[in-house]
């Protein structure tokens, strides 16, 4: 089954109340992926936040990734684990580990980090739309504690998102 829909099939379990308890292969699978990424917050959440992020060993060049856009202050690349058909992270060079940890004085950059994403998905050509994600902090499921914009397209969306 792909990941898509096992995505497709997540949202719909999880709304539909009568299946509170997995019946099949497929909804145990679904269980265990929203299960990861919520463990992987969960654990991230409780590392040291100062130690370098996989996000700043990026930015460093210490990982090489195929970078879509760069400039002084950000860089965007794909997503390791898309989740959708396009799926495209926007960084910050500085290091903000959190949205709810940003100051007034990063009011600039973090219009920069949203007028970047819509550059990019145009550069994209994202035209039918495209969902913009900002995880923040262990209920929002933040893996990684390096502030980061998800773009997200190539398909419909649903709503609620989570």
């Amino acid at each position: 089954m792909s990941l898509l829909r096992l995505n497709f099939l997540a949202r719909v379990l999880s709304h539909t109340p009568k299946l509170t308890t997995p019946t099949s292969t497929h909804q145990l699978t679904i269980n265990r992926m929203l299960s990861d990424e919520v463990d992987k917050a969960k654990k991230a959440a409780t590392n040291n936040q100062q130690e370098p992020t996989i996000f700043s060993k990026i930015i460093s060049k210490e990982i090489p990734v195929k970078i879509i856009y760069e400039d002084d202050q950000c860089l965007s690349f794909h997503d390791v684990n898309p989740q959708a058909p396009v799926h495209v992270l926007v960084i910050p060079k500085k290091p903000i580990s959190q949205l709810s940890k940003s100051e007034d004085g990063d009011s600039n950059l973090l219009g920069h980090l949203l007028t970047t994403a819509r550059k990019v998905a145009a550069d994209l050509e994202l035209e039918d739309g495209y969902r913009v994600v900002i995880n923040d902090g262990v209920n929002g499921a933040q893996s990684v504690y390096h502030l980061h914009i998800h773009i997200l397209g190539g398909r419909q969306m649903s709503w609620p998102p989570g």
